[in-house]
C-alpha cells in the first residue's frame, strides 16, 4: 500500500496550499456536468457559513477522460475559500479519492472534513453548514445525512445496508451507506491509517465502512436531516454492477469482522439526530426505472443465475426465488420474510462458502431487483409509503435473526442444502 494516497503534483499542492481550519473533499470521476455546480455551491455555503475560519475544497479525481478536472479547477471562487484539484494514486474508485481528501485533512492540520458526492443535483449551501457544524463545533466525530432518495437509486441503503445494520449493530442508523458525511480531523487521520486500502472499501465500499467501524468501535456520531437528495446517474437495471458487488461485499465481509458483537442480544439504540426534518412526507421521488425494466431485470438474472443460487439459498427459499420467476408480470410479489431469509443465505455463503465471493454478491442482484420492484408497485414511490415499508423491512430482518444465526452457525459449503 501507497505510504501516501497523493501522487508527487497532488503532495506539491498540498504544500501549497498550506493550513485549513475545513477541508470539504470532492471524490470525482467523469463528472463534467455537475462538478461546476458542486464546487460552486460548496464555495459558496464555506464563504456563507464558516467565513472566519480557513476553508478549502479538495477535488480529488479519479483520472477523468472528460473536462471534471479542468472546470473544478476553473470555476471562480470567494478570496476566503481555496482549492487543491489533484489524483490520487492506488486501486480506482471512490475509497481511494477519499482516503487522498482523508491525508489532504491530516497534513493541513484541519479541524474538520466533509465528504459531498460531485454528481449532487440536489446540493445547497445549507448542506455544508448542517454537516460541518456538528463536528467542527467539537460535539460528534461523525456526521451522517438522513436524506429522502429516489426509491431505486436508495434501495441498496434502505433494503439491505439499513436493515442488516440495524439488526447486526443494535443501531438505528437511517443513511449507513449514505455518500456524503463530515469526519473530524482526527478521525479522518485514523480511517487513512486503517490497512484496508487494497480491498473493495477503496471502491464503493467505503461508505458502510466508515458507518460500521464508527458504530462498534464507538464513535461519536450523530445524523443531519437534509433536503431530498438527488443525483445525476444513468438509472438502468443493469445485468452486472461493480458498485453494488463491492458495497454488498463490504457490508457482508463486516458481518465476519464483527461476528462476536451482532451474535450477541443488544438493545437497539437510536443515533442523535441533529437538526429538523423538513421533507414533506407525501411527496412523490420517482426515477428512470420502471416496475416491468425490474421484473425483465429479474428474469433475465434469474436464467442466469438459478443453478448457481441453488448453491447459496436454503431449498425452500430457492423454490419460492423459482416460483416468483414462473409468475406473470405484474403478479410476482417478493415478500419482506423471502428477501430478509435470502439475504441472510447470500451474506453467509459470501462469508463462509467455497465460491468467489464476489460473484456470490453479484448473483444477489435479480433478487434485490425484484424486492425493489415490489415496493415500487406497492408505494408508487411516494416517500411515506417507502419508509413505512423499509421500517417494516428492518423489523422483519429482526424477527428472523434466528435465521441467521443458525445459518451461520450449521452451514458447510459441502452439505447438499448447506446445513450439517
Amino acid at each position: 500500500m501507497f505510504e501516501t494516497s497523493l501522487r508527487a503534483d497532488g503532495q506539491r499542492r498540498l504544500a501549497e496550499l498550506g493550513g485549513a481550519d475545513l477541508v470539504v473533499g470532492i471524490p470525482s470521476y467523469k463528472n463534467a456536468q455537475t462538478i461546476g455546480f458542486v464546487v460552486d455551491t460548496v464555495a459558496k455555503g464555506l464563504h456563507i457559513h464558516f467565513p472566519s475560519l480557513r476553508t478549502a475544497i479538495a477535488v480529488v479525481d479519479g483520472g477523468s477522460s472528460d473536462e471534471t478536472a479542468h472546470i473544478a479547477a476553473a470555476r471562480p471562487l470567494p478570496s476566503s475559500v481555496r482549492r487543491i484539484v489533484t489524483t490520487y494514486q492506488g486501486i480506482q474508485g471512490k475509497g481511494s479519492a477519499v482516503r487522498a481528501i482523508f491525508e489532504i485533512t491530516r497534513v493541513a492540520g484541519a479541524r474538520a472534513c466533509a465528504l459531498l458526492e460531485a454528481d449532487l443535483e440536489s446540493l445547497t449551501p445549507d448542506w455544508v453548514l448542517k454537516l460541518i457544524q456538528p463536528v467542527i463545533n467539537r460535539e460528534y466525530d461523525y456526521a451522517i445525512p438522513r436524506y429522502a432518495r429516489p426509491l431505486v437509486e436508495g434501495a441498496v441503503n434502505d433494503i439491505l445496508a439499513y436493515p442488516l445494520t440495524r439488526l447486526l449493530y443494535g443501531a438505528d442508523v437511517r443513511q449507513p451507506m449514505a455518500g456524503d458525511f463530515a469526519v473530524s480531523g482526527e478521525l479522518a487521520g485514523k480511517l487513512h491509517d486503517r490497512d484496508v486500502w487494497e480491498t473493495d472499501v477503496a471502491r464503493h465500499g467505503i461508505d458502510i465502512w466508515i458507518t460500521t467501524i464508527a458504530i462498534n468501535e464507538n464513535i461519536r456520531m450523530c445524523q443531519v436531516p437534509l433536503s431530498p437528495k438527488i443525483e445525476n446517474k444513468r438509472e438502468a437495471a443493469v445485468a452486472f454492477d461493480p458498485g453494488f458487488v463491492q458495497s454488498v461485499g463490504t457490508l457482508f465481509r463486516m458481518l465476519e469482522i464483527y461476528r462476536r458483537r451482532w451474535s450477541e442480544t443488544r438493545a437497539l439504540r437510536t443515533i442523535p439526530v441533529c437538526g429538523e426534518d423538513s421533507t414533506p412526507s407525501n411527496q412523490r421521488l420517482a426515477g428512470a426505472i420502471t416496475v416491468d425494466m425490474l421484473h425483465d431485470a429479474f428474469q433475465s438474472g434469474t436464467r442466469r443465475y438459478r443453478r448457481f443460487w441453488r448453491t447459496i439459498l436454503a431449498p425452500s427459499n430457492y423454490s419460492a426465488i423459482i416460483d416468483l420467476f414462473n409468475k406473470a408480470r405484474g403478479t410476482s410479489h417478493l415478500t419482506p420474510e423471502l428477501w430478509a431469509q435470502c439475504t441472510f443465505d447470500f451474506a453467509v455463503v459470501y462469508n463462509k462458502g467455497e465460491n468467489d465471493p464476489d460473484k456470490v454478491a453479484a448473483a444477489l442482484l435479480p433478487l434485490y431487483y425484484a424486492r425493489i420492484g415490489t415496493i415500487l408497485r406497492e408505494t408508487n414511490a411516494k416517500l411515506d409509503a417507502v419508509e413505512q415499508v423499509v421500517q417494516a423491512q428492518a423489523q422483519t430482518f429482526a424477527d428472523h435473526k434466528k435465521y441467521l444465526l443458525h445459518r451461520w452457525q450449521t452451514y458447510v459449503p459441502w452439505a447438499t442444502d448447506g446445513v450439517r
